[in-house]
């Protein structure tokens, strides 16, 4: 005979709260002196994890290579034109960008920055992102470094 026993656990087909806890967080960080060293920390990090699971090299080049891994996390990247700037399309953090860019966009920075540290790229750096440009682009500045040229 099999015996069973009911057991209490969450729904986990109930409401979901993302977007308020970014808002907390994205408070929390943008509360503290250190913000945009402390944004750009929590940026490369999540750029080194995202480059981990994009390692395998479709790209030898690695501004293409950044451009995919920017298309898998939802930012419609455009590639780098004869300006050497990587149009950003959209944001896969709109709502929370516009009422905390300082925090969302240097975030982004970093998440750029971290991946290329993960790839070990030295002759390429992301100079700068200039957030919404226009109402549906920001701009990616890439540089060659000394190395490169």
């Amino acid at each position: 005979p099999h015996g069973f026993v009911a057991t209490a656990t969450m729904d986990p087909s109930g409401p979901r709260r993302y977007r308020e806890l970014a808002q907390i967080l994205a408070a929390d960080l943008a509360d503290r002196p250190d913000q945009r060293r402390r944004s750009l920390e929590i940026g490369k990090a999540w750029g080194r994890r995202a480059a981990e699971i994009a390692e395998a090299p479709t790209h030898r080049d690695p501004t293409d290579r950044l451009v995919t891994m920017l298309d898998e996390l939802d930012f419609a990247p455009e590639p780098r034109g004869d300006d050497a700037t990587i149009r950003l399309r959209h944001c896969p953090f709109l709502e929370l960008s516009t009422e905390r860019s300082d925090v969302v966009c240097s975030i982004h920075l970093g998440l750029m920055q971290g991946a290329l540290e993960r790839w070990d790229v030295d002759d390429v750096v992301i100079d700068r992102l200039d957030p919404f440009v226009e109402p549906d682009l920001c701009l990616v500045h890439v540089a060659e470094t000394k190395e490169a040229q």
